[in-house]
């Protein structure tokens, strides 16, 4: 059950994330706030990294370039793109795809060889995920732009790709894995920020300066920490399932934080998510039927 803990940790930081954003999205560009929060989180894992044993990483350089773009840097040009098409909650529906990804190019590129249990779980997570966002869109917005539908799906792509890069890192300790990861994205995302907006010149207040401070500790540092331990210990598939329930922390946390709306549909998909965890774990679900 260990290994449950830790995903519904790693889904709550993550879901947890976007009451932050919300305070400082008005006042800092997207690309600033996603090189700050990499900074910080680098700096945050370097200063844990002190009390780890020094080991070589050389052998994981490549890997860590790899991670680093297609975690961080093309998914948040992807998504910042393809959110000007479509609406967020269809865009957290494609995003959601992460796990479908993840298992068809494990399948396709790795050989790897899924279960029925797997496969299912796949499937009936994504079930859930529509049902989450289908209150508040119907057919036509689920058709939308092709465009952005486009680019929003090859983020996903991008996150799986990136899920199974973590998997093949070898050995060493999750805290310097992501340290190193964290600090090439923050020297992409700089020049980037400082390119295409004016991140010297913001304008914020000590609320909006703790906000970042936070995203950038927990929901980059320690949040990223966390994500690595799962992949090693349970594999980029297991890890990918976090997709299904960053959704459902969000729809309930707007419940209980903001008092928005709690419609049928999010009941059913929080339900059926509940249900695709219990079916992840083949002895669990044999145990449960019985």
């Amino acid at each position: 059950m260990k290994k449950y803990s830790l995903l519904l940790i790693i889904s709550f930081i993550w879901g947890s994330q976007f009451f932050f954003m919300e305070l400082v999205t008005n006042d800092v560009g997207s690309i600033s706030l996603s090189a700050l929060k990499a900074l910080i989180g680098a700096f945050c894992l370097s200063v844990i990294g002190l009390f780890q044993s020094k080991e070589n990483y050389t052998a994981n350089t490549k890997k860590y370039f790899l991670i680093a773009l297609f975690e961080v840097v093309l998914p948040f040009i992807l998504i910042a793109e393809g959110q000007k098409y479509v609406s967020s909650s269809i865009a957290s529906m494609l995003i959601a795809m992460v796990p479908v990804f993840t298992l068809l190019f494990l399948t396709v590129f790795f050989r790897k060889k899924a279960s029925k249990f797997e496969l299912v779980s796949i499937i009936l997570g994504f079930l859930g995920i529509v049902f989450l966002s289908w209150s508040t869109h119907g057919i036509h917005d689920v058709l939308g732009d092709i465009f952005g539908n486009a680019l929003l799906i090859l983020a996903a792509m991008s996150f799986a790709l990136s899920l199974i890069l973590m998997e093949k890192l070898e050995g060493g300790s999750p805290v310097i894995h992501m340290r190193n990861v964290l600090w090439i994205a923050s020297i992409v995302l700089i020049p980037l920020a400082l390119l295409f907006e004016k991140p010297l010149q913001m304008d914020i207040n000590h609320t909006q300066i703790l906000s970042i401070i936070i995203l950038g500790m927990f929901h980059a540092g320690i949040v990223y920490m966390l994500y690595n331990l799962l992949i090693q210990r349970e594999g980029a598939l297991f890890a990918s399932f976090s997709n299904y329930i960053v959704p459902v922390i969000g729809v309930i946390l707007g419940y209980v934080v903001l008092k928005e709306p709690l419609f049928s549909q999010h009941k059913i998909g929080m339900l059926i998510i509940l249900f695709t965890l219990l079916f992840s774990n083949e002895a669990i679900f044999r145990k449960w039927v019985r």
